[in-house]
Parts: C-alpha cells; structure tokens; sequence
C-alpha cells in the first residue's frame, strides 16, 4: 500500500497553471493540514500540487488567515508550468489501493446560493444542492460528508477515475426533497432510499434518509434527528462520480462497484478500504444489510458468473450479449424472459454483482479491472463525435420528412388512377404521356459507429480483458477459490 495523499479532491489540471517549486504547509479554517506547493491563483482558488504529483484546487476563503495572507502576497511569484493530457491520470501499474481514505475536509464548506420558500440552494467543493425546504449552512455541511467523501473515494480508488461533472455543469447536481410524496413524485422507483437518474444526471434523495427531521425547528430551518443512510448516498454517488464510463460497461459490473463502495466500513468520515473483507464477511454473517441492499430486506444469494455475466443493460432483465459487432447484430442480444423480478430476485442480482465486482477488485492486484477502465477511458473518448453525427443525420431525416411525405402522398394519387397498373414488386405501368411524381432527395448516409460497433452492445465490448481468457466456467471456479481462500462465504 503506498501513503494516500492529504484529503483534498483532484480538479483537473489547468494548462497555464503555477508552481513554486518548495512544498509547504497549508492549513484549513478547521486546523487540518496538507503539505503542498504553490500551484497559483485564479478566480478567489488555490491551486495546489501535492507530492505525488496530484493536484488540488481549493476556495481561498477556506484557508487559514495566514495562508491567505501569504498567497496575496506571493500570487505573482508563481512560474507557468504545462499540463499534457490526461496529466492526472497514473499508469495503471503505479497505482495501488488504498488502505483508508479520509474526508476531505477543504471540500466542506457550504456556500448559500439560495434560500427562498420552496427552493435552497446549497454548494460544498464538488456539489450543488437543490433543497425544497430551508435547511441552512450547519445542517448542510453535515448532510454533504458522504456526498464528498464519496468523492473522494471515487477518486483515491485504482481505477484511474477522475470524477468530473456532467458535460455543462460546473458541478454535481443533487436533489433533497422535505418529503418521501415529493421524492416519489419525482419518478424515483418507490422501493428507493435515494437514486442516481442517468437521464437527468442528478442524484435525488428525500429528507428522511438524510437523518433530517420532518418538522422544522425555532429557526425555520430543519434539523437532524437520525442516521444519515450513508450506504445508499456512497452507491448511488458512486454511479454519480463514474458517469463517464457507465455508458460502456455492463450493470453487473456498475451495481457490483457501488455496492462495493456503500459497504465498506465507514465511520468519523473514513473510509476502510483494506477492510472490505471483513465488511463482506460481516454482511455474510447476518449482520444489518448495507449498501442498495438495506432496502430490499434480504440477504441474496449467489447466482453464478454464467447467469449475472448476462444482467448486461438491465438489472432487471437478462440481456446476454454474444457479440458487440454490429455486423453480428442477429447474434447480439438474447432477452431470457419477461417475467418481472421480485425483491429477492433483485437481492441475489445485487450481492452476485457485489461478489464479482470485489472479485476483480482483488484478483492479482486488481491488474484487470485497472486495464478495464483504461480501455473504457480511451472506449469514452470515441463516440462523443459518433453522436454528433447521429444528431446532425437525424436533422437531417427531419427536414427530408415533408418531401417524403409529399411525394407518398403524390405517388398513391398517381396509383389510384385507372390507367396505372401495379404490377408488384414496387413496379409499375403508365402510359406514356404520364409522369409519376418525382423522388425526393436521396437521405442522408447514416453514420457508422466507432469500430463497427452496436451501440446498445459497447458495454460488451471490453468485458474480454476481465475475463482474460477465461471461460465462464473457469471464472467461476476462480471466484469459489478466492473467497473459500479469504474466508468468506458465497
């Protein structure tokens, strides 16, 4: 295991940053402290350039009067240094594990963007909170220690994720309802205690789960009465930091992840990574169900590799793809059934994926899963332009569509004349002083997918390197081994 930097969250590296050269202190307005250089400021931030090469920008309010002090009057000493691409990203070989990651505590400050009847608006380092009643600064750094220790976490795993926010956002979106009806009303599934919606890109979550009271207090604002649900927050923010890469990968595999992250032990804002065993095991013993699985009132069972390799697109349906190819499209999706899952059913699906995914996250040093997500990473980069096209081609099916319809519309008159035969086939005979109508423009090329591939398969694509040339069977057989090894039951 090697030292994990200070609890500061990584921002991608600005090109026409600052470095000073020494590392020194740095102190928070809370006392906690990180030793860094100067990396510059820009807008009221900080950048900082930690000892292993990581980066971090933090708001220069939340320093200490001292270190602010000293920026301003070192700001213009700063010397321009050159981010490469992909500058923050480690080689997949020099990454290691984490043993524990820390909340990072410079991230936590709270800025109040709104505060009206019916609408809040709250920030901490990474997100923005929509709240549809007051809940005031103290309660919100309070409620945003899982949001941004999850964070964290995302980003201290080997998987070389950086989290960054949705395309357009300058940051995470979530969403805080006062009441469960609200929540509901949201279109969130009923059986939930939060969820991440890919679709609108915002993590949304009622005010019972967040330990907060139903009623408000003196001040008008709510206040905490329980335990905040911290399982369900680090797997639905698990999905939320990965957005980038779910696209392309399986559900098994995305479920299997966060329920990996929301079970492993977490307590005055760490994280225990070297302990996920014994959370598992925990777990397995017939302790209180953590992560998804702590709504669904079951422990599960293991289902086998062969049966949740095909949980591919949903969850809730087997969808075993047998090829990613678009030319083997008659070969590519095999649905198994319509019948619609029960919670147990839902239950064994999430503990499989649980197995399999700490599976990978273990097997030699986790190696595969790290050459994985370096393929999903390059596997991302590839479509952006794919659906730039598709757009513009759907555009332009659009505007071809009155000149189709006119011209259907013109050719079924000229058929109906008498003195036009069909004669099948999409033949016909007129006579000659006739002209049937004129054929619209011809539409436009479709547009062809990156590598000739089916763009409801890609989560398929790269499930080669994990399998590693292995057979089903053989990574069942493995799985047994390793957990019989460990300790640890199926």
């Amino acid at each position: 295991m090697f030292p994990r930097p200070f609890i500061l969250a990584l921002l991608s590296l600005l090109a026409g940053s600052h470095a000073m050269g020494e590392p020194r202190p740095w102190t928070n307005a809370q006392g906690k402290q990180v030793q860094a250089e100067f990396g510059g400021l820009k807008d009221g931030n900080v950048t900082l350039l930690m000892p292993g090469g990581q980066n971090a920008t933090v708001p220069l309010a939340s320093l200490s009067a001292e270190d602010q002090t000293w920026v301003q009057q070192n700001a213009t000493k700063a010397v321009t240094i050159t981010a490469p691409a992909d500058a923050a990203r480690i080689p997949w070989d020099k990454r290691r594990m984490p043993t524990e990651v820390k909340e990072p505590m410079l991230y936590m400050n709270i800025k109040v963007v709104k505060e009206v009847p019916g609408e809040c608006i709250y920030e901490s380092g990474h997100f923005q909170f929509k709240t549809s009643a007051k809940l005031g600064a103290i309660l919100m750094k309070d409620v945003c220690r899982a949001f941004e220790s999850t964070y964290e976490l995302v980003r201290m795993m080997p998987w070389g994720i950086i989290p960054k926010p949705e395309e357009g956002r300058q940051k995470f979106q979530a969403e805080l309802f006062a009441t469960r009806e609200q929540y509901l009303a949201s279109g969130a599934p009923p059986w939930s205690g939060g969820v991440y919606v890919r679709n609108d890109k915002v993590f949304r979550m009622p005010f019972e789960e967040l330990g907060i009271s139903n009623t408000v207090g003196a001040n008008g604002a709510y206040y905490r009465k329980g335990e905040i649900n911290n399982d369900t927050i680090t797997h639905e923010i698990t999905h939320q930091m990965m957005h980038e890469y779910l696209p392309y990968m399986p559900v098994w595999l995305i479920e299997g992840l966060a329920e990996y992250t929301s079970n492993l032990a977490y307590k005055g804002g760490v994280f225990s990574v070297s302990g996920d065993g014994v959370a598992f095991a925990a777990k397995q013993s017939g302790s209180r169900s953590r992560g998804l699985m702590r709504a669904m009132r079951s422990p599960g069972g293991w289902i086998g590799v062969k049966e949740l390799w095909g949980y591919t697109t949903d969850i809730s349906t087997r969808n075993e793809i047998t090829s990613f190819k678009l030319s083997d499209q008659g070969n590519t999706r095999a649905p198994m059934g319509n019948q619609p899952p029960t919670m147990n059913d839902l239950a064994n699906r999430y503990r499989s994926a649980h197995i399999l995914a700490y599976f990978f996250v273990h097997e030699n040093g986790g190696k595969h899963l790290m050459r994985y997500f370096d393929a999903l990473h390059e596997e991302k980069k590839k479509w952006p332009a794919f659906w730039e096209q598709v757009k513009v081609y759907n555009e332009g099916l659009k505007k071809l569509r009155p000149a189709y319809d006119a011209y259907r519309k013109a050719m079924k008159e000229f058929m109906q004349r008498p003195d036009v035969k069909d004669l099948g086939g999409g033949r016909f005979s007129y006579p000659k002083e006739l002209t049937p109508p004129a054929p619209p423009p011809d539409p436009p090329k479709e547009p062809a997918p990156p590598d000739n591939t089916d763009p409801d398969a890609v989560c398929a694509k790269h499930l080669n390197i994990l399998l590693n040339d292995r057979t089903l069977v053989q990574l069942e057989d493995e799985v047994r081994a390793m957990f019989q090894k460990n300790g640890l039951s199926l």
